[in-house]
């Protein structure tokens, strides 16, 4: 969106501001933004390391680099997740809404430095929780500069702020949380988990466990920002990935999807 709005197609109140001639008044470009919500159960074990990762400094020359460069076979031969589970979060949802998934590691989300703390410590499992199919199609990208070289404005809108307004995206986050803690009861049971650092036991009530979602939600999926459909329903793109309005352009990534996919 903030290539086609630098060339003048996009809004025009979006663009006129900026100097930015319209060459396509297309109403659509930048907005549909649509992400997913992911939040981590993080657990401290009460163990110094798992078996698999032992020694492991995820660096040339580890134990596990060497298993995957003779074999390749182990760890570094897995995306890092141990396992996963798809889940509806209430009933009524036609489709799986829900994939959690365990990693062996200390992982709270993306910021920078976030890999840090997956090398230092080797005593963590983490859930992470991500709702697919989410309500919210409020988000928007906008312009800040006619420069290109600046950053376009990025609001998602999560939760109240966007369009779900019955909730339901909180809502099935807080299913997560409370799956994956039903599945790791037996750890607890069995001694095996020191204490939930995120969102902490502490953490248990719906209205609680809500504002933890909201306060540590995270997404890296940003879809649907210039989306196919009719033009006059909002649309930027044909089927077949041309603006409309133009000759000889398309846009083929992932902000050409209506709605963002499971």
């Amino acid at each position: 969106p903030q290539l086609l709005m630098l060339s003048g197609i996009g809004p025009r109140p979006g663009l006129e501001p900026h100097g930015i001639e319209v060459r396509v008044d297309l109403p659509g470009v930048g907005r549909n933004l649509q992400d997913r919500y992911e939040v981590g159960v993080v657990n401290r074990m009460r163990f110094d390391h798992w078996k698999v990762l032992e020694g492991a400094r995820f660096a040339r020359g580890d134990p596990q680099h060497r298993e995957w460069a003779n074999r390749r076979e182990g760890v570094y031969a897995s995306n890092g997740a141990l396992f996963g589970v798809a889940a509806r979060s209430a009933p009524a949802r036609r489709l799986p809404d829900l994939y959690c998934f365990g990693l062996l590691a200390r992982f709270e989300g993306y910021y920078p430095g976030y890999s840090l703390p997956i090398a230092r410590r080797l005593d963590y499992l983490t859930w992470t929780i991500l709702k697919a199919h989410t309500q919210n199609r409020a988000g928007e990208v906008t312009l800040g500069s006619a420069d290109p070289r600046q950053p376009p404005r990025v609001n998602f809108r999560y939760f109240e702020e966007g369009s779900d307004q019955a909730g339901e995206d909180l809502d099935s986050v807080v299913a997560g949380i409370r799956l994956v803690r039903r599945i790791t009861e037996g750890l607890e049971r069995d001694g095996l988990i020191a204490e939930e650092e995120l969102p902490g036991r502490h953490v248990q009530s719906d209205a609680d466990l809500r504002e933890f979602a909201r306060n540590h939600a995270w997404g890296h999926h940003a879809s649907c920002s210039c989306a196919i459909g009719p033009r006059e329903e909002g649309g930027v793109l044909t089927a077949d990935f041309r603006v409309h309005g133009t000759d000889g352009l398309r846009v083929v990534d992932a902000s050409v999807f209506p709605r963002i996919p499971g």
